[in-house]
């Protein structure tokens, strides 16, 4: 099975609820860590490895948050990157 295959059964077994709510804008939501929690494990199972990165950027005048999630196959060393 190869990277795509893999990530492609943990995304349809992942379930990641919004159990956070923010009480200013009246709205549920999942955080970085709910996401991580229900992910990790089933990326071990399929042998996977996640990695989430965040980097200050400018663009012009404005400042960004740029986050990278890189999958990678313990098996093949295939990575994708988002």
């Amino acid at each position: 099975m190869n990277i795509r295959e893999k990530l492609a059964k943990v995304q349809t077994i992942l379930k990641a609820p919004k159990n956070q709510y923010n009480s200013f804008g009246k709205y549920s939501y999942r955080s970085c860590e709910d996401i991580l929690e229900a992910a990790k494990p089933l990326c071990a199972e399929n042998g996977l490895v996640l990695n989430l990165s965040d980097d200050i950027i400018t663009v012009g005048e404005r400042i960004y948050v740029k986050a990278t999630a890189s999958v990678s196959d313990t098996e093949s060393g295939e990575i994708m990157q988002a």
